[in-house]
């Protein structure tokens, strides 16, 4: 049976051209777009959680609620076999 080999170590990055660096487009330097976008984001999970606190809809007790549902159900569904018939004497005797 032969060894495994070892891996190697990957192909060193080739460095970056600061004159190819200073050609690329399609970003935004403009940090406000973003400040507001993320704003925009926030607002709405505080929407989100004020909503669920005025209906009553706290996620954990949902959790729990269902957890319990399912416990019940399992645990309702029980199976009982009759007793099984027996021989004596020469005859069968049931229950």
């Amino acid at each position: 049976m032969s060894k495994p080999t070892p891996p190697t170590d990957p192909a060193p990055l080739p460095s970056i051209d600061a004159a190819a660096l200073a050609q690329v487009t399609g970003g935004r330097s403009d940090p406000n777009g973003l400040i507001s976008a993320l704003d925009g984001l926030l607002d709405s999970v505080k929407q989100i959680k004020a909503t669920s606190q005025a209906n009553g809809i706290n996620p954990q007790e949902m959790m729990l609620f269902m957890m319990l549902m399912q416990r019940q159900r399992e645990s309702s569904a029980v199976t009982v076999a009759a007793a099984p018939p027996w021989w004596s004497n020469g005859s069968w005797y049931v229950r």
